[in-house]
């Protein structure tokens, strides 16, 4: 399995304990090196990766590497594991459209998590799968037991259903959005600067030598 590097923390060891020899790609201003993953593991059969706001670099996966990596996966019959952990706050710009959009091969499978987006209590991740594998995913899924509560599940089923979960991530990107325009600025009156934009909402920041 291709993983990005730098990555987040956790994933190595959780895959690597299922048996999966791990490929660490380098990552760069457009995301993953797919080039290097090419020459050096093209025979992968899975790519993990967070093409929207990559962790912890901040950067997008740009959209000729996008295309590149459906063209592997979809040559390769491999599967492209799209982490899509924070989107729903980018405060520069639109939203970027998922790795899923553009899977006209049908190999992405696309997962994230309401922890950021309501909040981490609820314990409640999501998958969007291709068609053909929607039986398989959902016979696993039956023999797994499940953490959440069915409650929990149904009342969030209808908060997405009547359309309380688009206006509160509306309301939310301006809340956050002010905030980090208040931090932004404490920042810079207690000397620090902007070394760097990483991605749509991630920054560098160094101190002037001004700091009390």
């Amino acid at each position: 399995m291709w993983v990005e590097d730098p990555g987040f923390p956790l994933i190595r060891p959780t895959i690597e304990q299922e048996g999966v020899t791990l490929h660490p790609v380098p990552v760069d201003g457009e995301g993953m090196d797919v080039d290097w993953a090419l020459k050096h593991a093209a025979n992968a059969r899975f790519a993990l990766l967070t093409p929207a706001h990559q962790s912890p670099t901040g950067v997008a996966l740009s959209l000729p590497r996008r295309r590149q990596l459906l063209d592997w996966a979809a040559h390769h019959q491999a599967w492209v594991i799209e982490d899509d952990y924070d989107s729903e706050f980018r405060y520069h710009g639109k939203p970027l459209p998922p790795l899923k959009s553009l899977d006209a091969p049908q190999r992405v499978i696309y997962i994230g998590t309401f922890s950021k987006a309501l909040f981490p209590a609820l314990r409640t991740a999501w998958l969007v799968v291709p068609m053909p594998l929607v039986a398989a995913f959902r016979r696993q899924a039956q023999r797994v037991a499940c953490p959440v509560p069915l409650l929990w599940q149904q009342t969030l089923a209808d908060f997405l259903r009547e359309g309380h979960f688009w206006r509160h991530l509306k309301k939310m990107r301006l809340h956050y959005a002010q905030r980090r325009r208040w931090l932004e600025t404490a920042l810079v009156a207690h000397g620090f600067q902007v070394v760097e934009q990483l991605g749509a909402s991630s920054w560098w920041y160094r101190s002037t030598g001004m700091i009390e």
